[in-house]
């Protein structure tokens, strides 16, 4: 009797690895695998930083996050001085992710980019400034610093990207299965 449940429960253990690498072997030859990995919540676009999404593409509530982040955890200001801050931070992230959707809703993806780029040149400046009444010089300056360190590993991180997909045979229609 053991003998037969033993050789019952391990042929069930071998269909149910066999049906999960069956699974996860065949899911890099479909067609439709990034449709699938965004119904498992792989999402490639995502709304923090730039994963996968448009070479390029500068998200600004992503940007108004991280100053969030730095200006909190590595400028370390003093508790009164990040309430005064969240109003501008707050301010300025609605106006980020009100323009996004209207982007997004609009459908248009082509010119994206660069109204996100115009956008970002005109919220930079006054956002900028609205901090400026708020931190010392001493703490606008370290953020300052951290914010353009930040940019920069966030544009070499693209550059690897961009590079990666052009490897990869993207656009160019090499030999290979189909």
């Amino acid at each position: 009797m053991k003998q037969k449940f033993f050789a019952i429960a391990t042929i069930a253990v071998l269909a149910i690895v066999g049906v999960f690498i069956f699974e996860y072997a065949t899911l890099a030859q479909r067609p439709d695998r990034n449709a699938q990995n965004q119904q498992r919540g792989n999402r490639q676009g995502g709304e923090r930083g730039n994963r996968g999404g448009m070479p390029g593409f500068i998200n600004p509530v992503s940007i108004v996050d991280n100053s969030w982040i730095d200006l909190t955890f590595a400028v370390k200001v003093d508790d009164e001085t990040l309430v005064k801050a969240r109003p501008v931070y707050q301010k300025t992230r609605d106006k980020a992710e009100a323009k996004i959707k209207e982007l997004r809703a609009s459908g248009n993806w082509q010119t994206m980019r660069s109204e996100i780029q115009k956008f970002v040149a005109v919220i930079g400046p006054e956002f900028h400034a609205s901090l400026k009444e708020v931190l010392t010089e001493e703490q606008l300056a370290k953020l300052n610093k951290l914010t353009k360190e930040r940019q920069t590993q966030m544009q070499q991180r693209g550059n690897r990207q961009g590079g990666e997909r052009g490897r990869r045979g993207g656009g160019g229609g090499g030999g290979g299965r189909q």
